[in-house]
């Protein structure tokens, strides 16, 4: 009797123990580092689009394009929205549209129609369905890009590149007010790189604040800082001038190719480089990177996801992607604050009545 009273009165400790560290976890806000878990899962109609596959900083919006053959241009743009799925139309979305960070699609639109101001910006909120357009009257020849490095919506600008067969000047243009500001660098440009073998090609990467803004071709990285004016090196002669900025914008995460390794094909060694001080540091290596909230990335090396912290240089498991042995990944998208991750991947399914095998390609969505 006694026992059984002992063992009674040990269990309603044990439940209180649970009870009160359940409740300090929902007190302290750790319930964001939880399991993820799926929210949804989305049948891709033919093939998945090679280049668009993004995710907004809060999870709730993703954009991907579909294809009707493998390799083979955009047939269709499509945006989720928190569980609804939604075809955009073709003739305004199908090119030179991205999704933001913020949720917003936006447009690089021309209308050679007009003798004059033939560009502008178009903005779609598909959660609302509001859009507005900007006019761009300014350097109105000039083509520009809306790629998320291309683009600053916390300022309201959007980089471009003003170069010609004499001069790489660069700027930014505020779409809101249709003003520019132009930076010529031909001579600080030709000061630290004897010679650009394609210079009237340069790829640009502007930080989310607007003052780093990131020069890349095939000799080497630029970084020329908006405000001050100073034009310093990041990374040169390596030949590959992929580059992205962390969310705060304190860091650019460049790569090289990882030699030797037959396993993996796209395999890279990642970099961080302070903008400040231009210290650089090796973080890892992977097939992909993710940039999230606290200067942090997460690296991907195919279906291991890695978290990198700064701070503690420490690199430690975000996640790892569950696949079945006839399911390919595709793509991965991660939303900035780490919450919310979609990816794609490819299953071969038989076609009963051709008797031949299809690909099938699913998004799985997953958050925490």
């Amino acid at each position: 009797m006694k026992r059984n009273i002992f063992l009674l009165g040990l269990s309603i400790v044990l439940l209180l123990g649970l009870l009160g560290c359940g409740n300090n976890d929902s007190v302290s806000g750790k319930k964001s580092t939880g399991k993820f878990k799926e929210i949804d899962s989305i049948e891709v109609n033919g093939y998945l689009d090679i280049y668009t596959f993004y995710l907004s900083d809060d999870g709730s919006v993703l954009n991907w394009g579909e294809a009707d053959a493998s390799l083979s241009n955009i047939a269709r743009m499509m945006i989720w929205v928190d569980g609804e799925k939604e075809e955009l139309d073709f003739d305004t979305f199908a090119h030179f549209s991205t999704l933001q960070h913020s949720g917003n699609m936006f447009v690089s639109m021309s209308d050679y129609e007009k003798e004059e101001n033939h560009r502008s910006l178009l903005i779609y909120d598909p959660r609302t369905g509001e859009t507005e357009e900007f006019q761009k009257t300014v350097e109105g020849k000039d083509i520009f890009h809306v790629l998320p490095g291309y683009v600053s919506e916390e300022t309201g600008v959007i980089a471009v590149d003003g170069t010609d067969r004499e001069n790489l000047n660069f700027y930014l243009w505020d779409y809101k007010k249709d003003e520019l500001e132009m930076y010529k660098l031909t001579d600080d440009i030709n000061n630290l790189i004897d010679e650009i073998e394609e210079p009237y090609h340069p790829s640009l990467t502007l930080s989310r604040d607007a003052k780093s803004l990131y020069i890349s071709s095939e000799e080497g990285i630029l970084h020329y800082h908006t405000e001050t004016g100073e034009l310093n090196e990041i990374s040169m002669g390596n030949g590959n001038y992929s580059i992205e900025t962390t969310v705060d914008s304190q860091y650019a995460i460049t790569e090289e190719t990882k030699e030797n390794d037959e396993d993996i094909i796209g395999l890279y060694t990642y970099f961080m480089t302070d903008r400040d001080t231009f210290e650089s540091k090796e973080i890892g290596f992977g097939t992909n990177i993710h940039p999230i909230t606290g200067n942090k990335v997460v690296i991907q090396n195919e279906n291991e996801l890695n978290l990198y912290d700064p701070e503690t240089e420490e690199t430690t498991a975000f996640y790892n992607i569950k696949l079945g042995e006839e399911e390919k990944l595709k793509r991965v998208a991660i939303s900035s604050d780490g919450n919310t991750i979609a990816y794609a991947y490819e299953t071969k399914v038989k076609n009963k009545k051709e008797g031949k095998t299809e690909n099938k390609i699913t998004i799985k969505i997953i958050r925490r």
